[in-house]
């Protein structure tokens, strides 16, 4: 698919992405930003999607944390299964995206 980029540029005017390597605040960051100047806070996972729609049952990386039984189970998984997680959530995003 070809999108122009006056297009691009139309629907992403409004947008910020913030990005950074792990622990560096940008959850922080963001959820500082979204209460300052009253934004959509879309953070982890893309928690803001509606949760009906984000069911376990149909994506189960997008849904973990509706499943795990507390935050030690996220920070025990071995790399490969972080890793898998991340992957598992790129391909469920393409759809919802």
């Amino acid at each position: 698919m070809e999108i122009s980029n006056h297009v691009i540029k139309h629907y992403l005017k409004n947008v910020f992405f913030i990005n950074g390597t792990a622990y560096a605040g940008k959850s922080t960051m963001v959820k500082m930003l979204a209460d300052k100047y009253d934004l959509i806070h879309c953070g982890e996972n893309y928690d803001c999607t509606p949760k009906e729609i984000v069911t376990p049952d149909r994506y189960p990386n997008l849904g973990y944390f509706q499943t795990m039984k507390d935050w030690q189970e996220f920070y025990s998984r071995t790399p490969d299964e972080y890793d898998n997680w991340i992957k598992g959530n790129t391909q469920e995003l393409i759809e919802l995206e």
